[in-house]
């Protein structure tokens, strides 16, 4: 840890990555080249017990609760939407009025559902017949609207991040 940085929280499916240290590693030296010191949940020390998943949830709950910001990678995980993890890390840190930066997705939620073939998403439903939202964001709007800035990729986030912090 560099004493006096302010810190920020890597929300993302990162840590299902098959490289998911070295990616958290590459991510927290770019944040520091910002004047800001990375927590990546990886970096927890989660002790093995039965209630491993609790423990897990516990420490990164932590980790967000003593972090400056949250830059949320809202990359499409399994689907059109972001992890849903990283969702629920972007409405806690939200809750709590830390900043949040997101990245790693530029075309809309609906171009996605379209790109993906999704049925009936040329009409602007899904194949149940729902309504698949529109408001041209990269994002579902309660995601996108947490946010203080989108931006296409990390390195622009760690950037936007530097800013607002006043590094």
């Amino acid at each position: 840890m560099s004493a006096g940085l302010p810190t920020a929280y890597l929300a993302g499916p990162d840590v299902f990555f098959p490289n998911a240290k070295a990616e958290g590693k590459r991510k927290c030296d770019i944040l520091l080249r910002h004047g800001i010191q990375g927590h990546f949940p990886l970096d927890n020390e989660i002790p093995e017990s039965g209630e491993m998943a609790h423990e897990i949830f516990l420490a990164n709950v932590a980790l967000i609760n003593r972090s400056n910001l949250v830059i949320a990678n809202i990359v499409p995980f399994r689907g059109p939407s972001l992890d849903p993890g990283t969702a629920w890390e972007i409405g806690y840190a939200y809750a709590r009025g830390i900043p949040i930066i997101c990245y790693g997705s530029t075309a809309t939620y609906l171009k996605r559902c379209r790109d993906l073939g999704l049925e009936g998403a040329l009409a602007g439903f899904d194949q149940e017949g729902m309504l698949i939202e529109d408001f041209d964001e990269q994002e579902n709007l309660m995601i996108s609207r947490c946010a203080v800035q989108i931006a296409p990729t990390f390195e622009e986030a760690a950037a936007y991040a530097q800013k607002i912090l006043g590094r």
